[in-house]
């Protein structure tokens, strides 16, 4: 135990902790965040896209405030936090040394994805604590033989399932790793591990419920829909997934962790060093799963790897410490430029420095400007006449969660396309025919309502432009139409 590697890293998370809580309300929610707080508005078991933990988290901090971006995002901030503990925590456990625990939180934190998407109320975050949690109490289970864990484990699974599906590789991955090695395989002899299984299944029940509700919407397009899209493996789309990981990762952080896999495939196969156990299999494997769907799935995104990476953060801290020379300066390398990455990425979130001739592909405008629309939004809506039903709409659920945050839920918006979001099982999901509305677009989706809807007539759109900045720094146009007469979709 060394208190001066502790104290540092205590200071690390507290001061990580302090920097998260004043950013948090410096800009507006993104899109997908509104759109979980459109769910919030509406909690139920579980939704479309994702299990429900994270419209229960913002709708249980809402109870303090239900207007403000601060209390929407805290409960992100507050697990990214235990997060870390949790990360320092499974390093001196398996690893027994403080100094390899302070340098696994910096790599970790120095990891542009995971240092700015912590920073957003997304299904990752909770699905992060609770895989680093998993991670945890098999560990210790394992090192310290006690198999009543397991119901611990198995709920802490059911609560990771609630967060996000990607968290079910390390089911298999766990009795995998306890049959491959016999000193462990006592473990499957005992019923502990099954029940803990069934309490992990009772946890995850809500989104059974509401999934045999509906006809298993969320599992369909999860396991088949999404990935029909006729395009299959190609190497073309290999090195696209592969380019955006090393993209949102960093590519020094993200060699030295495919690095960090190989030396542990070596450590667990080769070596046979039993503290390296842990960190492989729910690592490496769900890892290697990963790929494999972002190399399929043409709609694969680079973050879906991201819950792979988290169990080699512990063994990377430990061989930097452990390591030679070329690894540590490849290590310290890969931090700096990972500092850099991170500290541009804050900094164009809340003070854009770099330019962009096409403002569009700056993913942080989207951040900003609803807190224009909203009022406006309102106003329109308010002045359309009362003979007849009205409400707002956006062709996609991207626009309309924000347009539901942006109103703060007073008036009654629906996201109407051929496609199915959650929108779709919020009642009512549609408008009634003969309505009057308003139709919102912006300079990315800038399609009028004449592209996708049959109606009496619509007028010419009032523009919003938004800037940044002090108002130096274009960002993006809101189009807001008022219609008359909705007929429905083409």
């Amino acid at each position: 135990m060394s208190i001066k590697w502790q104290i540092r890293a205590v200071t690390m998370v507290l001061t990580i902790g302090w920097l998260r809580l004043i950013a948090m309300e410096s800009s507006g929610l993104g899109d997908a965040e509104a759109y979980y707080w459109a769910w919030s508005r509406n909690i139920d078991w579980s939704y479309y896209d994702h299990p429900p933990m994270v419209a229960w988290l913002i709708r249980i901090f809402n109870s303090i405030d239900d207007t403000g971006v601060f209390w929407t995002r805290f409960p992100s901030a507050t697990l990214y936090i235990f997060s870390c503990i949790v990360l320092h925590r499974t390093t001196v456990l398996i690893f027994e040394s403080d100094k390899a625990a302070f340098y696994a939180l910096m790599m970790f934190n120095f990891c542009p994805i995971l240092a700015y998407g912590g920073l957003q109320i997304v299904p990752d975050v909770p699905a992060m604590f609770f895989w680093f949690l998993f991670v945890y109490l098999v560990a210790y289970l394992l090192k310290n033989d006690k198999p009543m864990l397991w119901y611990l484990v198995g709920i802490t699974v059911g609560l990771g399932l609630l967060s996000k599906y990607m968290v079910l590789p390390l089911i298999p991955f766990t009795l995998l790793m306890l049959a491959w090695h016999k000193g462990y395989r006592k473990h499957l002899k005992a019923p502990h591990i099954y029940l803990g299984g069934v309490l992990g299944l009772i946890v995850f029940s809500p989104v059974l419920i509401w999934n045999v509700k509906n006809d298993f919407p969320s599992f369909k397009f999860h396991l088949t829909e999404r990935h029909h899209s006729g395009r299959g493996f190609e190497l073309n789309h290999m090195a696209e997934a592969l380019g955006g990981q090393m993209l949102y990762y960093s590519p020094f952080i993200w060699l030295a962790l495919i690095y960090v896999a190989y030396v542990l495939f070596k450590k667990v196969f080769v070596e046979k060093e039993e503290k390296f156990f842990v960190p492989f299999w729910l690592g490496v494997p769900p890892l290697a799963f990963f790929m494999l769907i972002t190399f399929w799935t043409k709609e694969s995104e680079p973050h879906w790897t991201a819950l792979g990476y988290l169990a080699l953060f512990p063994a990377w801290g430990y061989l930097f410490v452990e390591g030679g020379k070329f690894f540590k300066r490849f290590t310290a390398l890969s931090l700096g430029v990972g500092f850099i990455l991170s500290l541009v990425l804050f900094f164009q979130t809340f003070y854009p420095v770099i330019p962009f001739d096409k403002p569009r592909y700056d993913i942080t405008n989207t951040l900003y400007g609803w807190d224009e629309a909203g009022p406006k939004i309102e106003e329109m809506y308010a002045s359309l006449p009362d003979d007849k039903p009205k409400f707002v709409m956006s062709h996609n659920h991207v626009l309309s969660g924000p347009i539901v945050f942006a109103v703060q839920d007073r008036i009654p918006v629906f996201s109407l396309n051929k496609k199915t979001d959650q929108f779709d099982f919020f009642d009512p999901a549609e408008p009634p025919i003969g309505a009057n509305f308003i139709f919102v677009a912006d300079n990315i989706f800038t399609e009028g309502p004449s592209a996708y809807y049959l109606f009496d007539r619509v007028e010419e759109p009032v523009e919003i432009e938004i800037r940044r900045r002090r108002n130096t720094v274009y960002a993006r146009t809101f189009y807001l139409y008022k219609g008359y007469g909705y007929r429905g979709l083409k």
